[in-house]
């Protein structure tokens, strides 16, 4: 269990510092300044700030903050309650665990420090259907919440056995 739990603490903490890394890096190269074009017509890196959840929810509702920051703390201790409930040899399952916290803690974390949370990826076709703008915690929840779907429900990974050799 103990490895367990370094390695999804370790997965966490990566994913937490590149999400932060990456917003301290929006706020100080893109705030208040012209978008930078990485694939023109289709991906920007652009400065947003969202009150909101995903897509902008609740970002005019009185108090969505401190809304948002308890359910990313009540989705924080559900995570925790399924890293113990779910068998040990879920590797997959415990990486997904890991992205979701390092998502949740990053968002949570913006929403506490400057009040909403920092996105600066936006994805498009030629300005005329546009993505909302993410950031490196979304990125991680989604992959996090996908993989957790594809394993609920499986039986636990086989552990890797020795093969032993036979002296004849």
């Amino acid at each position: 269990m103990k490895k367990r739990i370094i390695l999804i603490v370790i997965i966490t903490l990566v994913g937490l510092a590149l999400d932060q890394a990456s917003k301290y890096w929006a706020r100080d190269t893109l705030m208040g300044k012209p978008k930078i074009v990485l694939i023109d017509g289709y991906l920007d890196f652009e400065y947003h700030e969202n009150p909101g959840s995903a897509f902008g929810l609740l970002g005019s509702v009185p108090g969505a903050r401190f809304i948002l920051i308890g359910i990313g703390i009540i989705a924080l201790f559900f995570m925790w309650r399924l890293v113990r409930d779910v068998p040990r040899q879920q590797r997959t399952a415990d990486i997904a665990y890991a992205l979701i916290a390092g998502g949740a803690i990053g968002n949570v974390l913006d929403r506490i420090l400057i009040g909403r949370v920092v996105d600066f990826v936006v994805m498009h076709f030629h300005r005329k259907y546009i993505w909302p703008a993410y950031n490196v915690a979304d990125v991680a929840l989604v992959i996090g919440v996908i993989m957790m779907m594809l394993v609920i429900g499986r039986k636990p990974e086989e552990p890797i056995r020795k093969k032993s050799r036979r002296r004849k």
